[in-house]
């Protein structure tokens, strides 16, 4: 039929990129279902306590190995120098960035007497625990907070929402406005 071929022409052209992103859609509704049934059974704060625990621990790793795989060092180059390639770029991409950032951090003049290795890997520490302490505790406990009180398919529609308030923020915040490409998004 028509649809099937017109389907076939879209799938063709889907790239690991689009792939990624339909399955982050899937694994956030999961996850917004899943929410809905533990909110009801725990407090917030627990449930934002066990989710940020397990981001901090989950970055702080994925930084770590990609430090360790962008430098190549020591009995490690070898195993790195067959990761794929992907990796290897990100890897060098987050370690030149972290030793960028640590540099411009110790080179404050309060600090111009301590060695650069020493502070290497604060600026990466301190992204990590903010991420996972911060940014993820107080929006799981938000998002379990409010999910106590409305279905999971209320809340999804609620999230669906979510470009339409980014643009009115940025509109109200930022001055900024849509153009014709924006509005038909």
């Amino acid at each position: 039929s028509s649809a099937a071929a017109a389907l076939s022409g879209v799938l063709d052209t889907f790239s690991g990129g689009d792939l990624l992103v339909v399955g982050a859609a899937v694994a956030y509704t999961l996850h917004v279902v899943r929410l809905g049934r533990y909110a009801r059974e725990t407090t917030p704060l627990r449930l934002a306590a066990c989710k940020a625990a397990t981001e901090a621990v989950l970055s702080v790793g994925l930084v770590a190995a990609l430090l360790y795989i962008g430098e190549g060092v020591g009995s490690g180059a070898a195993a790195t120098a067959a990761a794929p390639a992907f990796l290897r770029d990100m890897g060098t991409e987050t370690s030149a960035y972290f030793s960028s950032l640590s540099r411009s951090v110790v080179s404050s003049d309060s600090l111009s007497l301590v060695p650069p290795d020493r502070y290497r890997y604060l600026p990466a520490l301190a992204a990590c625990l903010w991420t996972g302490w911060v940014t993820c505790a107080y929006t799981i406990y938000a998002q379990s907070y409010g999910q106590r009180r409305v279905s999971p398919t209320s809340a999804n529609l609620i999230y669906s929402a979510q470009p339409i308030f980014s643009a009115l923020f940025a509109y109200g915040l930022l001055g900024e406005t849509l153009g014709r490409a924006g509005y038909a998004g």
